[in-house]
């Protein structure tokens, strides 16, 4: 007699084999560099980046970096746009409860692009503060936020902190790049990432409100059991935040809306 486990198994395996479709395959360098769309997306980003350092001096600019896939992004994106900016600043606001595998990626981040990275804990209105009384001519921030984050959906490219907020500009060169986008960039680059991404997070968090994805969730023949795929194997990117509960720490790029 089949068990109730087998049985369940079995579902499982027709599910995984009828829902192939669900995943997208591998990235490669050649596909991403020569892709059109690609290529229009970071000279769009680039061209955010100029533009900021026409308005502002290196002094005057940060980058608010938590070692997620899009500002590790952007981070590679800046440091190749200008020299000017080297030794990049860059700001940290610590979560509440970080994933350990976080805190060890944004170490390596630092060293491997030489960041001036200072850390916050506390609320992050409150951690602003303290970071601009401690770097007053600070005037304007980097943030890897795309259209599709939530509450990013009205942003402009530079868009001012409310009056309520310290007096900061927000910048954001990569507004218009998709989740798929940010993929592209990191595989063909070569780039490293959070492990977590591997282990089926698609977005991370803190972690008392992020899970892997279970849209990654497949059953692998070959190993026997159930695994979880990486995240850019996720093809919808629709469900990006699948794994997420609502949480503050995107207050910086949506208080405004």
């Amino acid at each position: 007699m089949i068990s109730q486990q087998q049985n369940w198994l079995r579902m499982w395996q027709q599910s995984v084999r009828i829902k192939r479709s669900c995943y997208s395959k591998a990235t490669d360098e050649s596909k991403s560099r020569g892709n059109p769309h690609f290529a229009a997306k970071l000279q769009q980003a680039e061209s955010i980046i100029k533009r900021a350092s026409s308005l502002y001096g290196p002094e005057e600019l940060m980058l608010c970096f938590n070692g997620g896939k899009d500002c590790t992004v952007l981070l590679d994106v800046l440091t190749k746009q200008s020299d000017a900016l080297k030794p990049l600043r860059a700001v940290c606001f610590k979560s509440f409860d970080p994933f350990e595998e976080v805190e060890k990626f944004i170490d390596l981040c630092t060293q491997r692009y030489s960041m001036d990275l200072r850390r916050y804990n506390g609320v992050l209105k409150l951690a602003i503060e303290q970071a601009l009384a401690e770097q007053p001519q600070v005037r304007a921030v980097f943030l890897g936020c795309r259209r599709s984050d939530p509450g990013c959906a009205e942003l402009s490219e530079l868009t001012p902190c409310d009056r309520d907020w310290p007096p900061l500009m927000r910048i954001f060169p990569l507004l218009e790049w998709s989740y798929h986008d940010i993929w592209d960039y990191l595989r063909s680059q070569q780039l490293p990432y959070c492990s977590l991404y591997d282990q089926g997070y698609t977005s991370l968090g803190e972690r008392s409100n992020t899970r892997t994805n279970p849209s990654l969730l497949v059953y692998n023949e070959q190993l026997g059991k159930l695994i979880y795929r990486p995240a850019y194997e996720l093809s919808n990117d629709k469900l990006e935040r699948a794994n997420r509960e609502d949480s503050q720490i995107l207050q910086l790029q949506q208080h405004n809306t």
